[in-house]
């Protein structure tokens, strides 16, 4: 039961970062949006396009993973996850301004490392039926 809890609420959180990578593509493409932009003006284009590729990349395959049941899930987590990380540090440390980045930076790798811990524990057998 708890493990079916997990996996929904982390659905709908991956769900909101499909949303949101979608958001920010048509930010990248279109010259204005209707909404608030989410990206970032202070990070060039090239940065965003990588960015929001990575985010469309992780949460599609956690998506496409729990609709049906793929056995790689975790394994697929960890290199959407490692992508997302890797742009994070470089828009932290080479772009940001704001005095809160590390505390930011911190906090996405703890998520980051905590969604992982819980879908590569041995209990959690939500993905475990097909390998």
């Amino acid at each position: 039961m708890i493990v079916t809890v997990v996996i929904w609420l982390l659905f709908i959180l991956h769900g909101g970062l499909f949303v949101w990578s979608l958001g920010g593509f048509l930010e990248w493409i279109l010259p204005t949006v209707p909404w608030e932009p989410f990206s970032n003006r202070e990070f060039p284009r090239w940065l965003l396009l990588i960015h929001w590729l990575s985010v469309l990349f992780a949460s599609a395959g956690f998506l496409v993973g729990v609709l049906t049941r793929w056995h790689f899930t975790p394994r697929w987590m960890t290199l959407g996850y490692a992508l997302m990380a890797t742009v994070c540090a470089i828009e932290t440390f080479g772009y940001m301004t704001s005095p809160n980045k590390y505390f930011a930076m911190a906090g996405e790798y703890a998520a980051y490392i905590a969604i992982l811990l819980v879908l590569f524990h041995p209990n959690f057998s939500f993905f475990s039926s097909q390998s």
